[in-house]
């Protein structure tokens, strides 16, 4: 038999200094709901496992208590096949034996947007409650890496603690200490020693039960276990198991262990109580480890070590008691390893299957910045609020963000799997905001049109005035090719129309009494220009029949140029764009050139061969047109030809063999816009390959970069500290939410995207801006397969680039993030005969602050609206109402009340300190 190493690179305390300490060992399990297998195989497992679990906690009474994961899902799956077990699951909750929450699902903090994470708290919460008290300890070392925030959102839900591994290192902090976020919130913050969340597990539980030591990776065939496998060609992946696996335990192994267990985690304990975890990837409770702790506890030394079966509410009641002047630790932690064990940061799975980060990104405003907003307006207006169907919505979305879901770092069927689910998801926001949508419509005093013109309404759902570009859609029942129309506002003045495209179609009426019944309609593709749509509200416009529209002015002017009161445009010849910012006569050229470099990777670690050369795009060719024209946007689409190597080679190195990647950009410009807009189609046939975005700012004197991402902008340094000899190297990519800026205080470059999340600020003369558009590999843990990995195929994405003076928050990236990334919606109809007025604003913030959602709150009482401050300075924030509201009250994350707020006239005046977030509860009156 094997024997593990001394690995560990702490000093082990002499015998004389020794301490007595107490370890705290935790019985638990990680549950990956799917990655190496998709959830229906998982699920079986899952099973398995809490069969045998709660057979344990009612038979075994000296195993304290079992920790489900920090995650409430895997209780609904397994009651959905176990429903006669509901009951045997709440008596051990009850009993503090089986710990639940607070999280639904085990998100990667990074790949979602901040209100999904508060929405995944409030679903733990919602759905661990059904089955007893909630475990009121922040869990978390499935991320890579903590935001900035997680403290305050902790708070929020009445945490005071937060484990964790990723993204710190022994050298930051001891293993306790206090984690200041970006408000100033505190929390208890626990680093994970060496050999992280599974310390116990491999070096006690594994050579104590299984008489397999830390070094002992590789199995070593042994027929008295019987190992099996499914002996067909469908199934060849699927792993082996055991059909005759025992548990004993090995007591010539013990001492040894339990004193490898507190040699490698006692040096960086603050106090003496040492914290243990005993589970594993999928690991199963088993009986024996009481068997394994008596054995522990009957070798304890005459020194006055103590081994408990413990759990980790007690373990934090220990730890609080002896707690004394703990190092203050602020910030995100993205540390990556400098020194230590198993703790690698592994950041590059911001860049895995970014098809799933956009998707998600896309989805997650839609339900959170479109269909919700409808949903609550309506609501307040007199419909019903649609809980149920928003609770599936959510559920499917929370259940794509676990870590290796949304991480994009699992198996191919697991990521087709996650995309049905997000079709399912686009299906439930595009029929709530469409029947909200109409409960509004029908409630509005349209008798100021004709009968026989058409009402459009036009929705804005965030809590701002907006004016910009509307797509629509309009249909002229009955209408000849040549038919004309024009659309006015309700005093009668024009609105600017520049008609796309027009075809003949056949429409139908269904639903309700009446059979699907068909008619003719001309089908008019157009973009109209509005001016201040109320905020959180809508107005209608008349759509009036024969008569025209003026369309007068270009955006386009000449065959490569485009031009609007505040940016000109021109193409060069390699496709690249000189963008000028009118106001200050800054010009930055070569924008939007193509940076393609090798990737050997897998979806946790970028690697790249020595001596790599990039390919990019500039000084190539590029085919330039008009894509559309008028006085509202116009568009010019170019063409580019990539020619890359076609895939890694044998060795360390690309193919000789090349492909061409088509790229296509459509290049647009909205009238009085200040940000261009920029949509990449990409063709994808190369494999084995990173392919980028590069934006030369010109900020030359920048040193940082500010990036939003939950609930804050993070100012990053962009030169990289001195890392000889640190077993992880740092990063030169970021995460990012909507947007990253770099400026010099005089000079601003902003790029705002929805859902390419990683970023890297080159550290060159012009401050180059790289966004990542895909990460193509080909390896998967233990070798096994991921075609879907490579990308092949189609991809499309879609930037703003915007210039501005000053540094970010003296800009107003914040609203062109909002006019990037959340719709316009509007509806067609009839004249409609309600009471309401033809322009209505119900809520209203001030611009400073950042909206993040509104909702029903959980009791189904009030309505609940959040925002936070993203300054280092107080904020004023003036919330206007524009409904009758019964209470207002400021609240937790987790909906407790904590005060009732004054509303003078419609208007709540608050005082936000900087970073935080404020949610508040307003009385629905209606």
């Amino acid at each position: 038999m094997s024997t593990a190493k001394a690995e560990s690179p702490n000093t082990i305390a002499s015998a004389s200094v020794r301490k007595p300490i107490v370890g705290h060992i935790i019985s638990n399990t990680h549950w990956d709901r799917e990655w190496r297998y998709p959830f229906q195989a998982y699920r079986m497992d899952l099973v398995d496992m809490m069969d045998r679990l709660l057979d344990i906690l009612e038979t075994n009474t000296d195993y304290r208590a079992f920790f489900l994961d920090s995650q409430t899902v895997i209780l609904e799956d397994y009651l959905e096949i176990r429903p006669e077990n509901e009951e045997r699951v709440k008596r051990q909750v009850a009993a503090d034996r089986l710990q639940i929450g607070p999280w639904y699902t085990l998100p990667d903090e990074w790949g979602c947007p901040g209100e999904s994470l508060v929405r995944n708290l409030l679903m733990g919460h919602r759905v661990g409650k059904k089955y007893g008290p909630i475990t009121k300890v922040g869990y978390t070392p499935f991320s890579n890496g903590q935001i900035s925030q997680l403290p305050q959102l902790y708070r929020g839900f009445g945490l005071d603690s937060c484990f964790f591994y990723r993204g710190i290192h022994k050298e930051v902090a001891k293993s306790e200490f206090l984690w200041e976020g970006a408000d100033g919130s505190r929390i208890f913050g626990f680093r994970f020693a060496d050999y992280a969340r599974y310390n116990y597990y491999y070096l006690t539980y594994r050579p104590g039960l299984l008489g397999r030591f830390t070094t002992d990776r590789d199995y070593i065939w042994n027929p008295e276990e019987v190992p099996y496998r499914v002996a067909s060609e469908q199934t060849q992946d699927r792993q082996y198991g055991w059909i005759d696996q025992k548990l004993r335990v090995w007591e010539g192994n013990v001492s040894r262990s339990a004193e490898d267990a507190r040699r490698f985690t006692a040096p960086d304990a603050t106090t003496s109580h040492l914290l243990y975890m005993m589970g594993h990837d999928h690991s199963f409770a088993a009986t024996e480890e009481t068997d394994l702790i008596k054995s522990l506890q009957d070798g304890e030394e005459a020194g006055g070590d103590k081994i408990i079966h413990s759990s980790l509410t007690d373990y934090m009641e220990a730890f609080r008691r002896e707690a004394r002047d703990l190092e203050v630790v602020k910030g995100e932690m993205r540390h990556t390893l400098k020194v230590g064990l198993w703790t690698t940061l592994m950041a590059t799975i911001l860049s895995c299957r970014l098809y799933l980060k956009q998707r998600n990104a896309r989805l997650c405003a839609a339900l959170t910045l479109e269909a919700e907003p409808l949903a609550a307006v309506a609501w307040i207006t007199g419909s019903s609020y649609p809980t149920k169907f928003l609770e599936v919505a959510w559920k499917k979305v929370l259940v794509n963000h676990a870590h290796d879901a949304i991480g994009g770092c699992s198996v191919d069927k697991v990521h087709v799997e996650m995309m049905a689910r997000w079709s399912e998801v686009e299906t439930i926001i595009e029929e709530i905001t469409r029947r909200s949508m109409r409960d509004l419509a029908a409630r509005i005093d349209g008798s100021w049109i004709d009968t026989k013109d058409l009402q459009l309404t036009v929705f804005y759902t965030t809590p701002y005035t907006r004016s910009g570009v509307v797509d629509v859609v309009l249909d002229l029942p009955g209408a000849e090719q040549t038919e004309t129309f024009s659309i006015e506002t309700k005093d009668g003045s024009p609105v600017p129309v520049q008609e796309l495209s027009r075809e003949p179609y056949s429409a139908t009426i269904e639903g309700g009494y009446e059979l699907t019944m068909p008619f003719p309609v001309q089908r008019v593709r157009a973009r109209i220009l509005v001016e201040n749509l109320p905020a959180m509200g809508y107005e209608s416009f008349a759509v009036r029949r024969g008569k025209a529209f003026t369309q007068i002015g270009s955006i386009v002017t000449g065959e490569r140029t485009l031009e609007n009161e505040h940016l000109a445009v021109e193409i060069n010849t390699d496709g690249t764009i000189r963008l000028t910012d009118k106001a200050s006569g800054r010009v930055m050229d070569h924008l939007c050139y193509f940076e393609d470099t090798a990737e050997f990777g897998d979806p946790w670690n970028r690697v790249v061969p020595a001596n790599e050369v990039a390919v990019t795009s500039l000084g190539g060719s590029a085919t330039v047109s008009v894509e559309y024209n008028g006085p509202v946007e116009g568009a010019l689409r170019i063409g580019i030809s990539l020619t890359v190597p076609a895939a890694k080679a044998d060795g360390d190195t690309r193919s000789a063999e090349t492909v061409v990647l088509p790229i296509s950009l459509v290049v647009s410009l909205k009238a009085r816009a200040r940000a261009l807009q920029v949509r990449v189609e990409i063709n994808n046939k190369a494999k084995d390959h990173r392919l980028r975005f590069m934006m030369p700012s010109g900020v030359s004197k920048a040193t940082h970069s500010f990036a939003e991402g939950q609930f804050d902008v993070l100012k990053r340094p962009i030169t990289l500290p001195d890392s000889e000899g640190w077993k992880e190297k740092p990063y030169p990519t970021h995460p990012m939410w909507n947007f990253v800026d770099v400026s010099d205080g005089r000079d601003g470059f902003g790029v705002i995207n929805d859902g390419l999340i990683e970023y890297e600020i080159v550290d060159d003369d012009s401050r180059t801006v790289a966004v990542t558009l895909l990460r193509a590999f080909g390896k998967f843990i233990y070798s096994r397969p991921t075609p879907g990995s490579q990308c092949q195929g189609e991809h499309y994405y879609k930037f703003a680039i915007y210039p501005h003076t000053g540094w970010w928050h003296d800009s107003t990236i914040l609203e062109e993030t909002r006019n990037h990334v959340v719709a316009i919606p509007a509806l067609e109809s009839a004249p409609t005969r309600g009471h309401l007025p033809s322009r209505r604003e119900f809520l209203s913030l001030s611009p400073g602050a950042v909206f993040s959602g509104i909702k029903q709150s959980e009791d189904g009482n009030s309505v609940v609206a959040r925002f936070w401050n993203p300054l280092d300075a107080k904020l004023d924030a003036r919330l206007s109402l524009g409904w009758t509201v019964t209470k207002a009250e400021a609240l937790s994350l987790e909906e407790i009340p904590s005060e009732t707020l004054r509303v003078t006239e419609a208007v709540i005046t608050l005082s936000v300190d900087p970073k935080k977030i404020v949610t508040v509860g307003l009385g629905n009156g209606n």
